[in-house]
């Protein structure tokens, strides 16, 4: 099968080329970089160079490929844009560039695995946790940004386009290239993390995020966003774990209420989005991670065939990969 990943240096991405090649396919890797990122380096893939949002270029990507891969959707990062002002436009943007990804898919005859996020899914019970989850909601562009495109795939595939939609939750494991202040493992390891929310999280190894989601190719599973999330671990534990496989002393022990941490997060993000600055930790992360507690768990894995892998090799894994690449 010839496959077009789209977002190939992403973490989800590289991980879903990586799988791909295992299995034999073979592997059309796009980005915007004028040369191949680090993580594709030595991979017998073929890289192509270009914008999405460019007109025409989806075309031009997928034409005489079987499969799309969806790994890199714009999402906002930040409640500021650099030189103007809160993010205003996420919204268009996301929906002219999946409206797009569509027609182009549909065009060409492929089919679509499309990442999205555990965000989606989540179900506050309560009304105390439907009013902080409404909160976060309105605080952060992120989340009708993913609500939006998700729900575009979902009807298109209602429409008959074979198209896959997993939502992982917190992906760990080696092949990542994100901005440092986007990890969590390299500050932990560094000590530059005095202070962890109190929060329990859920964790995934990026490689049985690629797994799942070519086995529910496989399975023709189109239309239904597909939770996967593998470990649920307290913040704290998860950096003391960390630490604990990288030798280095343990961390803090001290925690903070999501709500307090998140609030001093977003008014720094804030005031550095005045000053034409990028904060230090933008707030969108810890507001993804109070909504692990409206999520409904489900044995995907066990429906897809695939096993877990520990989380200690997933931790080890990710930590060499840092180390390699300067991170920490």
């Amino acid at each position: 099968m010839k496959a077009l990943v789209i977002g190939a240096g992403g973490h989800i991405g590289n991980a879903i080329v990586r799988a791909l090649l295992d299995r034999g396919d073979e592997v059309t890797a796009c980005g915007r970089r004028s040369t191949p990122p680090a993580n594709l380096d030595g991979l017998p893939v073929r890289y192509a160079r270009g914008d999405a949002q460019t007109p025409g270029q989806l075309d031009k990507w997928i034409e005489g490929h079987q499969l799309v891969v969806e790994a890199a959707a714009p999402y906002p990062v930040g409640v500021f844009s650099i030189g103007g002002g809160v993010v205003g436009n996420p919204i268009f943007g996301a929906d002219t560039r999946t409206r797009a990804l569509l027609e182009a898919v549909s065009r060409h005859d492929a089919r679509l695995i499309y990442v999205s996020s555990f965000a989606t899914l989540t179900r506050p019970r309560t009304p105390a946790q439907q009013v902080q989850d409404r909160m976060v909601r309105l605080a952060h562009p992120y989340f009708e940004v993913k609500e939006l495109s998700e729900s575009q795939i979902v009807e298109a595939a209602r429409q008959g386009l074979p198209a896959v939609i997993v939502n992982p939750t917190y992906c760990l494991g080696p092949w990542d290239l994100h901005d440092r202040r986007l990890c969590t493992i390299p500050p932990v390891l560094c000590g530059e993390i005095p202070v962890a929310i109190r929060q329990m999280l859920n964790v995934i190894d990026v490689r049985d995020v690629a797994a799942a989601s070519l086995a529910a190719l496989d399975k023709e599973r189109y239309g239904e966003p597909i939770l996967l999330g593998a470990y649920d671990i307290l913040a704290n534990d998860l950096y003391g774990l960390i630490c604990e496989i990288g030798g280095v002393s343990p961390p803090p022990r001290y925690s903070m209420p999501p709500a307090f941490a998140i609030a001093g997060a977003y008014l720094m993000e804030l005031t550095f989005g005045v000053m034409g600055r990028k904060p230090l930790l933008p707030s969108g992360g810890m507001m993804m991670a109070t909504t692990f507690d409206y999520l409904d768990r489900a044995d995907t894995f066990g429906e897809l065939g695939i096993t877990p892998r520990p989380l200690t090799e997933t931790i080890g894994d990710a930590i060499e990969w840092y180390r390699d690449i300067g991170y920490c």
